[in-house]
């Protein structure tokens, strides 16, 4: 980590000038860099100034991005408070409710003519894509969908209404009702929602 972190302050450094400022042996710091750049995280690239052999110097790559922290998480948290303090909670209402119906307008149009299991059953794949561990299992009561690990676990507990953008999504989507039945808002493991089939006449 601490030859990424120099190389994210000073843009771009040969292994020579890594060893130096951080104390180690040139052959051990070509060594890390040959590894984090097998890895994605450094491209080299040579330079030349002057005659005599160009030097290689290395830098960061998108990639090597994710491997600092992020607060996204308490951005967002930030944010929705200053929503909500603004409007009320009928503000966070609409905004999610704004979420929901701009991402069924994308995708909607996937789904045209297809009939409800199909539906649904696209509709939690794309849950799925988001990086959402998600399964769908039939009983009595209907399709329940359960989503294993949120991806925006801490922002809900502190705005329920981050819960309601999943159910409204499908709902708008496959035109059936949805009940919520497991929420780790209320400290359940995991979140689960019961989508009712449409009856044999609709």
């Amino acid at each position: 980590m601490e030859v990424l972190e120099l190389l994210r302050r000073k843009g771009r450094c040969s292994a020579e000038a890594v060893a130096q400022d951080l104390g180690l042996t040139t052959n051990a710091v070509r060594q890390h860099l040959t590894n984090l750049e097998r890895d994605g995280l450094v491209v080299s690239q040579p330079e030349r100034s002057g005659r005599g052999r160009p030097s290689l110097l290395f830098a960061l790559t998108e990639r090597a991005d994710a491997v600092f922290p992020k607060r996204y998480g308490q951005l967002a948290t930030m944010v929705l408070q200053e929503v909500q303090d603004m409007g009320g909670p009928e503000a966070l209402d609409e905004l999610f409710a704004r979420v929901a119906q701009r991402h069924a307008t994308a995708i909607e149009r996937d789904l045209e003519g297809l009939e409800f299991d199909e539906k649904l059953k696209r509709v939690v794949s794309w849950i799925g894509r988001a990086g959402t561990l998600v399964e769908q299992t039939e009983t009595a009561e209907g399709v329940r969908v359960t989503i294993h690990n949120c991806p925006f676990r801490n922002t809900a507990l502190k705005f329920p209404q981050v819960c309601s953008i999943t159910p409204q999504l499908i709902s708008r989507l496959t035109g059936a009702p949805i009940s919520q039945s497991d929420s780790i808002h209320r400290h359940d493991p995991y979140c689960s929602f019961v989508v009712q089939r449409p009856s044999a006449d609709q």
